[in-house]
């Protein structure tokens, strides 16, 4: 009976945001008309003028957001972008821009419900669980915090907001992450799910087709000793209850074999993500888990710990990313362009099929600060450019003048696919350089990112040898560099995808930082300061 009610209160929440999705789109629209107006204003407003210079992140721009910090006085916070560049970025957040940035998640997640007629929206996002989660320096961290049990309709809604309740840490120190989340998904039923990366739900999914009995513990006894839960546990587990859920907790409990999504939680019909740049060997790896015939991907917008760069549009089921970001001021500098202000182009001026780098201006100190993001423009959508991300345009290492970018380890990447199908597409490959002390030439690392840290039947001394050669072709230098004795050969290994991110952003981040993290091709820092606990932050 409990699930039943609880049913019932989902669907009233769901045609509830449906409404709300019907009047959003309507607001959309309006601010879609007054878009170029706005921008104009936005101009004014920021003191930007012909001659104001376009910045990359470094101390200029660091005291404008220290004087916007000092304006915005006790409201100011600051969140750390993850481990994309060399150095992390300290970005200003207030109280009211948090607010904006959850409101703009509501406004995507309400609006997408709406035009894809998605009936049953309770939302399970793969957010940070456990007492590591939730306590680190991110922009993911902030937007998550929950102090104590969550209304009830809202656990309804959004049943991954228990994560933080004492019992369910409690769980997760008893039965790890995975085994708790599905425990969660087959209790509540969630329609949607949803991870910043593809990788989070890939690798939950793949620990579960690995290691099912391991992660099963939680529901075997649940099932069969009930009483020995803290009765918190029980009042979480009753909040969340759906129908059919005891059914579907003894079917898991007494199955040997892994069981597929639909059998846990067959309400799940979308699954929402990040998909642009260099995540396509995992969103391949979901395409084979959550079949497309069943499961519909729902593309994200872009966006960025410094601003949101895009706001999804939709047009009856097409999604289009548009620059409609509140209070952003966007202009575009064509690929290839030098970062002078008189390369600079308004949104009414890009061309379909071109690429170009977006250069934002906020009220939280980014004063024409180039992002060094690259966006395809697939044409226009009422009246604005419809931008997909491609790749971030300053991947680039060099340790004696080879340069070797983002786009050759990509080429080589490709081509080691091709001829290694243990290497296939569902599998993240990536290049870090590498300068150990005790060695007098450097190298560059080639890390085959695996579910489990496992060697995948890979010739590891021949595979290196060959991307050696295929470097030496697409860039010349990295040739006479390694033929002079000044590079030594690449070295191919293997992470799991958990060692992985904690060598790239630090293992004391927390998990919230798995979340967001950004999977590159090239890595800009070298093997050997990542290994350095990151600095003290304040």
């Amino acid at each position: 009976m409990r699930g039943l009610i609880n049913d019932c209160l989902r669907r009233l929440i769901a045609v509830s945001i449906g409404c709300l999705g019907l009047v959003l789109t309507v607001v959309q629209k309006v601010r879609t008309s007054l878009f170029f107006l706005s921008q104009k204003r936005l101009t004014r407003r920021y003191g930007i003028t012909a001659d104001t210079p376009i910045l990359p992140f470094g101390p200029e721009l660091e005291l404008l957001i220290e004087k916007a910090a000092a304006k915005a006085g006790k409201g100011a916070r600051f969140a750390w972008t993850s481990g994309s560049t060399a150095k992390s970025k300290r970005i200003l957040y207030t109280n009211g821009r948090l607010r904006r940035v959850k409101l703009a998640y509501v406004d995507f997640f309400a609006r997408c419900c709406w035009s894809l007629r998605i009936k049953r929206t309770s939302l399970y996002l793969f957010s940070p669980i456990g007492k590591d989660g939730g306590q680190d320096d991110s922009l993911t961290s902030m937007l998550l915090e929950e102090k104590g049990l969550p209304p009830y309709i809202s656990s309804l809604q959004a049943p991954y907001r228990v994560h933080f309740h004492p019992a369910i840490q409690s769980l997760v120190s008893d039965y790890e992450a995975t085994a708790v989340r599905l425990w969660i998904l087959a209790i509540a039923n969630p329609g949607i799910l949803y991870s910043t990366n593809p990788s989070t739900i890939s690798t939950f999914l793949d620990e579960l087709a690995t290691e099912w009995q391991y992660h099963t513990r939680l529901i075997q006894d649940w099932c069969r000793k009930p009483e020995v839960f803290d009765r918190a546990v029980h009042m979480v587990a009753k909040r969340l209850e759906s129908t059919g859920s005891k059914n579907r907790l003894q079917r898991i409990a007494m199955s040997d074999a892994p069981l597929a999504l639909h059998v846990c939680a067959p309400a799940v019909q979308a699954y929402a993500c990040w998909v642009g740049g260099y995540v396509k060997s995992f969103l391949d790896r979901l395409a084979t888990d959550l079949s497309p015939d069943r499961y519909r991907l729902i593309p994200m917008y872009a966006m960025s710990t410094e601003t949101p760069e895009t706001v999804g549009h939709f047009a009856a089921d097409k999604l289009s990313f548009l620059p409609l970001a509140s209070h952003v001021l966007y202009e575009f500098i064509e690929e290839g362009a030098q970062d002078k202000p008189e390369n600079l182009l308004t949104a009414e001026q890009l061309k379909a099929g071109k690429t170009y780098s977006m250069v934002v201006s906020d009220p939280y100190g980014l004063r024409r600060y180039q992002t060094g993001d690259l966006f395809l423009c697939r044409g226009f959508v009422a009246g604005l450019p419809d931008l997909t991300f491609t790749r971030r345009r300053d991947l680039e290492y060099s340790f004696t003048g080879e340069k070797l970018t983002g786009e050759h380890v990509m080429t080589v990447f490709q081509s080691l696919r091709a001829e290694y199908s243990q290497l296939g597409a569902d599998r993240f490959l990536t290049c870090i350089p590498s300068h150990p002390v005790d060695e007098p030439i450097p190298h560059y690392k080639i890390v085959l990112v695996n579910g489990h840290d496992k060697n995948v039947g890979v010739p590891v001394d021949e595979l290196a040898t060959h991307c050696n050669e295929l470097l030496s072709e697409v860039n010349r230098e990295y040739k006479n560099k390694y033929e002079s004795g000044r590079l030594g050969q690449v070295r191919f290994m293997f992470l799991s995808q958990a060692d992985f991110i904690d060598r790239i952003s630090g293992s004391q981040q927390g998990r919230t930082w798995e979340a967001q993290f950004k999977f590159l091709p090239l890595y800009r820092q070298t093997w050997e300061s990542l290994s350095d606990p990151p600095l003290s932050r304040r």
